[in-house]
């Protein structure tokens, strides 16, 4: 099968171009720096810098296309991210919607912040949408792929939670502070926190793509945990007391308004389809998900290089 895939050099795209190869597929990169896909993403990759570059035909394409989310939220830098994602989608959706035999399945990004800041409500994929950036942004990025399924295209979203890595994303910026001793809850700590392990992701985009999920999905653990739950538990595995905890104000005060929607929200999601059709999480509990990526984090040395096969 050949796979295109935006978003490829990026933690997520990383290791499911790992996985998509050692299955013996095709793979092919859409990337501003195509020089760098045959490192980042595999020698047998093709790295391509323009659609029209792409050998086709095209089976399964993976939508991951988007600037990071996690740096203070400027004017400027909120129009760059709904940009990146925005315009990314409508451009692949031309393509596809172009192609003499267009692919089978399109597997496109959403996120958490879809559902907004919702409490200890229990979010299901039929929750409905929250409010803020985050959730407009989410809602704009999804509604871009609705010409696919008028085409009659089958599109999975998948909605992604924290990605728990050692090589980037939130859980690599929580271990300094930690492994001093100086790592703690967010505010009251009483927020919900959706996590997944990075081999969970992948495994789950593998099964959206086999077993075709034309629906959107919740790319989730099934064990949500508080953010006090987590601060304990990453302590504990660390060997390090969790005593330190940073005030709502100064948080504010650090991120401005990305600190509300990314670090204080309350999402608690369930990968309710994930679940039914027939998934099965390798890392369903946070303890076993943390236990895992600190060995080999520690086998590897404190940089958490990883030489694992993902």
């Amino acid at each position: 099968m050949h796979c295109l895939i935006t978003g490829g050099t990026g933690l997520i795209g990383r290791l499911f171009c790992a996985k998509w190869l050692a299955r013996g597929h095709r793979l092919t990169v859409l990337s501003r720096s195509p020089n760098k896909v045959h490192k980042l993403c595999g020698e047998s990759a093709q790295g391509v810098r323009d659609l029209q570059q792409v050998e086709g035909p095209v089976d399964v394409v993976v939508n991951l296309a988007g600037e990071t989310i996690s740096k203070r939220w400027t004017t400027a830098r909120k129009q760059e991210i709904r940009r990146s994602r925005l315009e990314t989608t409508a451009q692949l959706v031309q393509w596809i919607l172009a192609q003499p035999q267009p692919p089978s399945y399109v597997l496109s990004g959403s996120a958490v912040g879809y559902y907004g800041d919702r409490g200890g409500e229990l979010l299901k994929e039929s929750s409905g949408p929250g409010g803020g950036f985050s959730a407009e942004l989410c809602k704009e990025w999804e509604a871009a792929t609705e010409p696919l399924k008028q085409a009659g295209i089958c599109v999975g979203t998948m909605r992604t939670a924290i990605v728990l890595s050692t090589n980037g994303g939130a859980l690599a910026q929580m271990l300094p502070p930690f492994r001093l001793g100086l790592g703690g809850p967010m505010s009251t700590g009483e927020h919900w926190m959706s996590w997944i392990h990075e081999d969970d992701i992948v495994g789950l985009m593998l099964h959206a793509i086999d077993r075709q999920l034309c629906v959107p999905f919740n790319a989730c653990a099934p064990e949500p945990v508080t953010n006090n739950s987590f601060s304990r538990l990453l302590a504990r595995a660390l060997h390090r007391p969790c005593l330190m905890r940073t005030p709502a104000w100064m948080l504010r005060l650090m991120f401005g308004e990305m600190a509300n929607e990314l670090l204080l929200a309350s999402q608690r999601m369930e990968p309710r389809t994930a679940l039914d059709s027939g998934y099965s999480f390798q890392y369903p509990t946070l303890e076993k998900a943390l236990a895992e990526l600190l060995d080999h984090s520690g086998k590897n040395g404190a940089s958490g290089a990883s030489s694992k096969t993902h």
